[in-house]
C-alpha cells in the first residue's frame, strides 16, 4: 500500500526536464521547461469551505507516509476562517468573514514526535457568538443574512467592541505568544501550545494627534532584512479638517513594533507617506529593504461611505496609476513611482541593487493581475462568497470579473536616483487550464530583503472543482516545476530552511492538505528542491482553508 501511495506522488510530482529553451523557441518546444496541470475530474472540496467546531489541544500524531527531516525543530501556525453560522439563523457569507481558528504543528527534533492543536481565536466577537449561540451582528467583507436592521447598525457603531476577529495572517510580535492579525492594527496573542487566548491590544502611537483616528494596517508585517525588526503601517485619518491637526490628507504611518520592560507591545515611528484624502487604497502586504520601505498602492481602492458593510466600499479603477511610494529609513524622505495599472494583494520579496551606473534601485516582485477598466464590485471580494464557491455549476470564468484572466509574475523596478520607474511582466512559467491563478507566494526567510532566485506558490483552477496545486518558480533560470494530485487541495506552501546552508532552495515546504474523496486534513511536506513529498503527517481535525501561515523556530 505504501509502494503504491509513493507510485502515485512520483506520478503526481512533476520535474522539469535538461531541455532549454530561448526567445525564438515555439511554445510547444519549452512546455517541459515549465510545470504542468492538468486539473481534471476533480471533487469539489466542500469541507474546505464549511463550519469546522472541532478542537483538539496538543495531541500527538502520526507520520503517515515519509519520514521527517532530521533538522525539524520548531512549529507551523496557520489561521483562517472555520465558523461561518452558529445555532440561530444569522450567518455570514464571505470567505473573509468566517470566525478565526488557529493551528499548529509541532515538531521535536530529540524525540522525532509531531503534535497538533486547533483551536478558535478566543475574540470578543467568537466569545459573543458562543454566549449567544449565534452570530452577533458584525462589520462584514461579503454578506450577513438577514441583513441587519438599522439598530443593529448603530449598536454595532456607538456601543458594541470592534470586531477583532484576527483571521487572516500570523505573526511573531513579542515573545508571549502567537500573534493573529488582520487588517486592523489590533491584535490577539496566543498560547504557544495550547493556542489559548493570551492578550487583547492595540499598540498605541505616540505620534497620533487627538484630531486623527487610526484606521487600517496590513495584516502581513514585513521583517527589516538585517535589524529583524518587525514593521508595519497604520492609516491616519484626521477628522478636523487640518485645523486644530494641521493636517488635511491621510498618512500611512509606518511603525518598528518591540516589546518593552512590562513585556507590552510599543511603535517607535519611522516615517509617513502623505497621500490625497480620496486616493484611500488598500495595501494588504509592503516592501521592506535596508534602507527602506515600500508603500505599493495598486489599484483596489476604499471609501468609507459605509461602515458597517465594508466590501460595498471596495472599488476598482483602472483609469488612475499604480503608485509605489517609497520612505527612507535614514532621512524620512519620500518619493514615488507611477505604473499602469494592477491589482496585487502579496509581496513575494524586495531587495535593493545597484545598477550599471551604479544608481540604487529597489526590485519588488509580485503576484499581479488586470481587471476591466472601472468597476464597483459587489466585490472582488464577491469571488469569496462562500455559497458561489460551493456552487458546482457557478463558473468564476462566466463571471464579469476574472480575477485569475491575466495571472503572472511581475517585477517593479524603482531608480531612487533618478526617481524613475519600469515594470517587466515575467514569462507565463506554467502549462495549465484557463482561468488558473497563482497567489500565497512563499521564499526562503533567509532571503527575505536580498537578491534571489526562488519562489513557491499555490496554483488554483475555481471551475475545475476547485483543483489546487502547488508550484516552485524560479525566476533567474525562469523555469518552474509543480506538484498535484487528485483532490488533494494544498493552500500557502511555508519554507522552512536546513540550518546553516547556504543554498536557497534547502529545505521543505508544507502546507496542510485537504482530500476532498474523504474530508480528511494531512500536513505534506515536501522537499524545496524538487517538490518530491518526503512526510505525510496525520492530522486529527479537519482544517478548511488557512489563509495565512508562519514557521517558529524552536517553538
Amino acid at each position: 500500500m505504501v509502494m503504491f501511495h509513493l507510485l502515485l506522488v512520483c506520478l503526481a510530482s512533476l520535474t522539469k526536464s535538461e531541455e532549454t529553451c530561448s526567445a525564438d523557441s515555439p511554445e510547444s518546444s519549452c512546455r517541459s521547461k515549465y510545470a504542468q496541470f492538468d486539473f481534471k475530474g476533480w471533487e469539489l472540496p466542500l469541507a474546505l469551505y464549511s463550519n469546522q467546531l472541532n478542537e483538539v489541544t496538543d495531541v500527538e500524531v502520526t507520520v503517515k507516509f515519509g519520514s521527517l527531516p532530521e533538522y525539524l525543530h520548531g512549529s507551523l501556525y496557520r489561521v483562517g476562517p472555520a465558523l461561518y453560522s452558529l445555532g440561530g439563523e444569522r450567518r455570514v457569507n464571505n470567505l473573509i468573514d468566517g470566525l478565526a481558528k488557529l493551528h499548529r504543528w509541532s515538531f521535536n527534533k530529540e524525540t522525532g514526535k509531531v503534535r497538533v492543536s486547533s483551536k478558535f481565536v478566543r475574540s470578543d466577537v467568537y466569545n459573543r457568538t458562543i454566549a449567544a449561540q449565534e452570530l452577533p451582528p458584525i462589520q462584514y467583507m461579503g454578506e450577513i443574512h438577514p441583513p441587519l436592521t438599522t439598530f443593529e447598525k448603530l449598536k454595532i457603531l456607538f456601543y458594541d467592541p470592534p470586531n477583532d476577529n484576527t483571521n487572516v495572517a500570523v505573526w511573531d510580535l513579542g515573545s508571549l505568544g502567537v500573534t493573529t492579525t488582520t487588517e486592523q492594527p489590533r491584535y490577539i496573542d496566543n498560547d504557544y501550545i495550547t493556542l489559548d487566548f493570551l492578550r487583547e491590544y492595540v499598540p498605541p502611537s505616540w505620534d497620533k494627534s487627538l484630531f486623527e483616528m487610526e484606521f487600517l494596517s496590513a495584516s502581513h508585517f514585513n521583517r527589516h532584512p538585517t535589524t529583524d525588526a518587525s514593521i508595519n503601517y497604520k492609516i491616519h485619518l484626521p477628522f478636523d479638517m487640518g485645523i486644530f491637526s494641521g493636517k488635511n490628507s491621510l498618512a500611512y504611518h509606518f511603525y518598528e513594533y518591540e516589546t518593552n520592560s512590562a513585556g507590552e507591545i510599543v511603535t517607535k515611528s519611522l516615517g509617513y507617506i502623505s497621500v490625497p484624502s480620496d486616493d484611500l487604497r488598500i495595501v494588504h502586504s509592503f516592501g521592506v529593504t535596508g534602507h527602506y520601505v515600500i508603500l505599493p498602492r495598486f489599484n483596489m481602492f476604499l471609501d468609507r461611505k459605509d461602515p458597517i458593510s465594508i466590501g460595498a466600499n471596495i472599488y476598482w479603477d483602472a483609469t488612475r496609476p499604480t503608485v509605489f511610494d517609497i520612505l527612507s529609513l535614514e532621512t524620512k524622505e519620500t518619493l514615488s513611482f507611477k505604473f499602469t495599472a494592477y491589482e496585487a494583494q502579496h509581496i513575494i520579496n524586495s531587495f535593493e541593487q545597484q545598477n550599471s551606473k551604479g544608481e540604487l534601485e529597489i526590485v519588488l516582485d509580485f503576484p499581479t493581475r488586470v481587471y476591466p477598466v472601472s468597476f464597483h464590485e459587489e466585490t472582488v471580494y464577491d469571488m469569496l462568497n462562500i455559497d458561489k464557491i460551493k456552487d458546482p455549476n457557478w463558473k468564476q470564468s462566466e463571471e464579469e470579473i476574472r480575477i485569475n484572466d491575466r495571472a503572472r509574475i511581475t517585477r517593479f523596478i524603482l531608480n531612487t536616483v533618478t526617481g524613475e520607474g519600469r515594470d517587466k511582466d515575467f514569462p507565463v512559467m506554467w502549462n495549465a487550464p484557463k482561468y488558473s491563478g497563482i497567489e500565497f507566494p512563499t521564499i526562503n526567510p533567509n532571503f527575505r530583503g536580498v537578491p534571489y532566485c526562488f519562489t513557491y506558490l499555490q496554483v488554483s483552477n475555481r471551475d475545475l472543482g476547485g483543483a489546487m496545486g502547488i508550484i516552485k518558480l524560479d525566476l533567474c533560470k525562469e523555469e518552474s516545476i509543480g506538484w498535484e494530485e487528485k483532490n488533494k487541495f494544498p493552500v500557502e506552501p511555508i519554507f522552512v530552511p536546513r540550518p546553516d546552508s547556504t543554498d536557497e532552495d534547502d529545505g521543505v515546504v508544507m502546507s496542510p492538505v485537504l482530500d476532498s474523496t474523504d474530508n480528511s486534513t494531512s500536513l505534506y511536506i515536501w522537499n524545496a528542491k524538487n517538490l518530491e513529498v518526503v512526510a505525510i503527517v496525520d492530522t486529527p481535525v479537519i482544517v478548511p482553508f488557512t489563509l495565512h501561515g508562519l514557521w517558529f523556530d524552536g517553538i
